[in-house]
């Protein structure tokens, strides 16, 4: 105990020393006066604050979102005194490629809804506060998901609507397939016209899930790559896609693992649990959007230089 005594003094001597020794330093590449100017200028709080109005937008390529967060970033640039900020857009339309890469279409979502119904679907209609009509349903009107229980709302967390999900209107049971990504997950199961709750991402499990077993759709429960805190929060929603490119479109919905774990339990029981989902989406060409700003430098000598920062 003596020995651990002595041992946690001498790292406390030595950490004020340090600590000491640390704050002696002069900062490096600048003068104190230009450190001390940077200081009294630069602001952790207002970062923080513009960083809460870009995470207002659900910021999906070439979307509607992405667009505002946009405009958002080169009005805040603007106003900190850059007068020639812009917004370069690059046509998107899965056509195009930039390099090797190909261009993937914009994709933009209006209404989603998952419910947990029994008995007959009913049919009615809910007002919109949309106002265009990407999709042809009609202006402000779209169908609404009906049920006894909700279990996803796009307006509420537009995270729990899949990327390259397309518009569905489906009522059906839903099977337990485990990952989906195995032809062995679908074993003894009949999955068509079903819509299928899987445990990994939504465009792992298409091609196989509605192209070859004639799903109608999925509801993942997909987690976030494994870390030293993986799982502690079984209530988060990971963000879901499906595959851009793939022939079978279908729909995904994203859910949490406490509620996936309680579905599970559920079908395992042999409790039919059976499911109304609702997707105003889908692909469309558009554009991918960079904001763009200079700021001019000082140093007459270096006005042909030019430092990129991205």
């Amino acid at each position: 105990m003596r020995t651990f005594t002595r041992l946690a003094n001498a790292l406390l001597v030595a950490g004020v020393v340090f600590l000491g020794a640390g704050r002696a330093q002069k900062p490096p590449l600048l003068p104190e006066t230009e450190v001390a100017a940077l200081a009294n200028e630069l602001s952790g709080e207002t970062a923080k604050r513009n960083l809460e109005g870009i995470a207002r937008f659900h910021r999906q390529r070439g979307s509607k979102g992405f667009h505002e967060a946009a405009e958002f970033v080169a009005e805040r640039v603007e106003a900190y005194g850059l007068k020639d900020a812009a917004i370069l857009q690059f046509p998107a339309d899965g056509k195009i490629f930039y390099g090797t890469q190909r261009s993937r279409p914009a994709w933009d979502a209006d209404f989603g809804e998952l419910w947990e119904v029994k008995g007959a679907k009913e049919s009615n209609k809910e007002k919109s506060s949309n106002k265009s009509d990407p999709h042809g349903v009609g202006v402000n009107e779209w169908p609404a998901a009906s049920g006894e229980k909700k279990m996803a709302s796009y307006e509420a967390e537009p995270i729990v609507l899949a990327e390259d999900s397309e518009s569905a209107d489906v009522t059906a049971d839903l099977v337990d397939v485990g990952e989906g990504t195995k032809e062995s997950d679908y074993a003894g199961k009949d999955v068509q016209g079903k819509i299928v709750l899987v445990s990994a991402q939504p465009g792992a499990v298409q091609d196989l899930a509605v192209g070859k077993f004639a799903a109608a759709g999925i509801v993942s429960y997909a987690q976030n790559q494994k870390t030293a805190w993986w799982g502690e929060d079984e209530n988060l929603i990971r963000w879901g896609h499906l595959e851009t490119f793939s022939p079978n479109k279908t729909f995904g919905f994203m859910v949490s693992l406490e509620t996936a774990r309680r579905l599970r339990e559920r079908l395992a029981q042999g409790e039919e649990i059976r499911l109304h989902a609702v997707a105003r989406a889908g692909q469309h060409a558009g554009n991918y959007e960079v904001v763009t700003a200079a700021i001019p430098g000082a140093d007459v000598r270096l006005k042909d230089e030019e430092i990129a920062f991205s």
